[in-house]
């Protein structure tokens, strides 16, 4: 009889985390359609435009959105990226880093979409990028340009406690350099009582991360390459 109790549990928690999981997939997914639904409604105050010119922002969350993710729990751990590249921009790359001992990035996922060779010339990228972090340092995040496509990254094993954290997402508006990496998101993790502040162009100085037990960056890069 205790071993049933004990087997019945377990898949009672497994339940659990499964349907934990689906409502934050739900939650991030509800929120990038609804990008594609209201960006055709520009009659209504209550929708975010999209941006008039090139570059990428954070993206203006609705009330009705911002409602979704605070009831949900995942306003925190959500980042929403409004972005227009220059028409000379054939591809969006993203890049999950994690910062290896000899300050280095390392990749640790990512994905890509493309205009094509069949696109028109007017054609450009033009969209959201959403994240949302999840258990284990996992990252999943979905690309909505000319259509939705959708990547998650592996989890990490860390055989050390975290006791501090500091999570960093794009604040300001940037200017887009073709082939040059934008960071988005920066994640670190620290087993210490107390954690220094970090600014978004630190990526590019990792060395200052130093002392951490881990970090985790996201970027954006927008290539003249379609392949």
């Amino acid at each position: 009889m205790v071993r049933i109790t004990e087997y019945l549990s377990s898949k009672r928690n497994l339940y659990y985390e499964e349907v934990i999981k689906i409502r934050k997939f739900f939650a991030i997914f509800l929120v990038v359609v609804s990008t594609m639904v209201f960006s055709a409604c520009s009659n209504n105050t209550d929708i975010p435009k999209s941006l008039s010119k090139e570059g990428v922002a954070p993206y203006e969350l609705s009330e009705s959105d911002t409602y979704l993710l605070e009831s949900l729990g995942l306003e925190k751990d959500t980042n929403i990226v409004s972005f227009k590249a220059p028409k000379t921009a054939k591809s969006l790359k993203v890049n999950v880093y994690t910062l290896k001992d000899d300050d280095t990035w390392s990749v640790m996922g990512g994905g890509q979409v493309l205009l094509g060779p069949d696109a028109n010339p007017d054609d450009s990228l033009e969209g959201t990028f959403a994240m949302i972090l999840k258990d284990n340092y996992a990252v999943d995040f979905n690309i909505n340009t000319t259509g939705m496509a959708s990547y998650k990254t592996d989890t990490l094993d860390v055989d050390y406690e975290i006791l501090a954290s500091s999570i960093g997402f794009l604040t300001d508006f940037q200017k887009i350099e073709i082939n040059k990496e934008i960071p988005v998101a920066i994640m670190i993790y620290d087993g210490g009582s107390s954690m220094k502040s970090f600014a978004m162009e630190d990526f590019f100085s990792p060395s200052r991360f130093k002392e951490m037990d881990l970090v985790q960056a996201v970027t954006l890069t927008f290539t003249d390459e379609n392949h």
